[in-house]
């Protein structure tokens, strides 16, 4: 992305100088906030993936607790390590073998690393955009003072 030059604001007078900041900060807000939950994503599918990797070193019959809500487990035992349910979204469960789970992971790793980068690139534009702005409002607040000192 190019970066907006001051030139280009210079037409702008400064009501729509500040309301194009709020929008602008508002926008930011919002893509921070989409960050935030492109992270909670990556932390799940990177911690999902771990547990693959280590969910098919464990033998058939190993006992372990299966959780029936986020505090409410049972016991449990490993029937076959190499056949998942993975949730592939919107509700929609597929039994994958580990390998193919294990790759459909990575894959939704780069995806969501890819689209945290386009966003954080995005937000970093968005904050020096609002960096002129604000250079600009400094420039027309000085010029309109400027003006009223010369009428007094």
């Amino acid at each position: 992305m190019e970066q907006v030059p001051l030139q280009k604001l210079q037409g702008y007078s400064y009501e729509q100088l500040s309301q194009m900041k709020e929008a602008l900060e508002q926008e930011v807000e919002g893509h921070m906030s989409g960050h935030m939950q492109l992270r909670t994503a990556l932390s799940r599918y990177t911690v999902s993936k771990e547990t693959v990797m280590r969910f098919s070193e464990q033998a058939p019959e190993h006992e372990m607790l299966v959780p029936l809500t986020n505090s409410l487990y049972v016991p449990g035992r490993i029937d076959n390590v190499e056949s998942l349910l993975v949730d592939v979204g919107t509700g929609y469960f597929i039994e994958k073998s580990n390998a193919q789970t294990q790759e459909f992971l990575a894959r939704r790793v780069k995806l969501v690393t890819n689209k945290l980068d386009d966003l954080e690139k995005t937000i970093a534009y968005k904050r020096e955009y609002i960096e002129n702005v604000m250079r600009m409002i400094s420039i027309k607040s000085r010029i309109m003072q400027q003006q009223q000192a010369q009428k007094a």
